[in-house]
């Protein structure tokens, strides 16, 4: 029995595999038709273009409009992943929700070569390795209307309240006023939108 599950999740992963690979408009157009079923929900269509990687596909909701650019990546196994509508993720970005889930509002852009990741390992105990110490998980709340610039970073517990904007090259480690414009490594506060 489990021989067959693996041998059934093996034919599962070739066959996500060569819908990634199927380039243009044809391959956005199969990969909307072959993933809707695979998402916890979708609210309208969305746009999924070539070498994306979804991991977790269960744990994924789907705003109206969704829009996930090339080489991106969503990983959701332990947990969720919840996209308004008009959400985009730009080129190479990554979402790890891993332990604590990561929540969008409506008109959410993530551009390209980001990484947010809910979780971090725990390091404060010298006499234990760190890759032995567990985790310390939180979840990343995105509010409305978001802009997170190129090569940003988002940690754990991190809210980005409405109409924030993140500049480009940012590590976010704590939650960020609404309309405001931070950036910096870690992120602060630069003025007001």
């Amino acid at each position: 029995m489990k021989i067959l599950k693996q041998f059934s999740n093996l034919i599962f992963q070739f066959y996500i595999a060569f819908l990634s690979a199927i380039p243009t408009e044809v391959g956005i157009r199969i990969r909307y038709i072959a993933y809707k079923p695979l998402f916890k929900k979708t609210n309208g269509k969305f746009r999924i273009d070539s070498g994306v990687t979804i991991i977790g596909f269960s744990k994924i909701e789907v705003g109206e409009n969704s829009r996930f650019e090339k080489n991106s990546y969503m990983y959701a196994v332990d947990s969720e992943i919840i996209l308004g509508k008009d959400f985009f993720l730009g080129i190479e970005s990554k979402i790890f929700a891993v332990r604590a889930n990561i929540i969008f509002g409506d008109f959410c852009m993530i551009a390209p070569n980001c990484i947010l990741v809910s979780d971090n390992h725990k390091y404060q105990d010298r006499t234990i390795p760190i890759m032995q110490q567990g985790h310390d998980a939180k979840a990343i709340i995105f509010e409305d209307d978001i802009w997170l610039g190129s090569n940003c970073t988002v940690l754990k517990g991190v809210l980005i309240e409405h109409g924030s904007i993140v500049a480009a090259g940012s590590v976010v480690t704590k939650s960020i006023s609404k309309y405001t414009i931070s950036g910096g490594v870690p992120a602060r506060f630069i003025k007001e939108r």
